[in-house]
């Protein structure tokens, strides 16, 4: 069930002309290298793939999307939250559409790399039910490792719509 700070979070795919420039604002306060315009309008239009926004107030503050790899297997490429907007559980809120999203179109895999500084990130995943498979060294721009997670769908209370 849904708390009431929840209920005012929608969760909606993309709208491109619309969305990219905020989308884009996002990247930038989220990250160090964050992705360009280009890879964000490439995200948002794959077929093999879904992006989803988060608006409240009318107003894009987040977003998640992923690739889908194989038959079964889909990638998180990316999910950020506006900085105002963080520990409102927009990003849960997110993983939980995407999961749903992704369980529908017959995925029964989820992975990501997430940074392993990135506790609050991991903390949300495993919540999820992602497990931890392994470490790639120097992954990342800076030279930071990446933690690769795995989520099984099969059988994973958070594909229902109970979340």
């Amino acid at each position: 069930m849904y708390t009431k700070q929840e209920e005012s979070i929608t969760v909606r795919h993309v709208r491109l002309e619309e969305d990219l420039p905020k989308l884009e604002s996002i990247e930038k306060f989220s990250f160090t290298h964050p992705y360009s315009r280009s890879l964000l309008k490439t995200l948002a239009t794959l077929d093999i793939g879904e992006l989803l926004v988060a608006v409240v107030n009318g107003e894009v503050v987040g977003y998640i999307s992923s690739i889908l790899e194989t038959k079964g297997l889909a990638s998180i490429a990316s999910i950020a939250v506006h900085p105002s907007y963080r520990r409102k559980k927009i990003a849960k809120r997110l993983l939980a559409e995407l999961i749903q999203i992704l369980r529908r179109r017959g995925v029964f895999e989820v992975r990501l790399e997430v940074r392993k500084s990135n506790l609050p990130a991991q903390n949300l995943y495993k919540s999820f039910g992602f497990k931890c498979v392994c470490t790639l060294q120097k992954y990342y721009e800076d030279g930071e490792d990446a933690i690769v997670m795995y989520l099984s769908l099969k059988n994973n209370k958070h594909g229902s719509s109970t979340i």
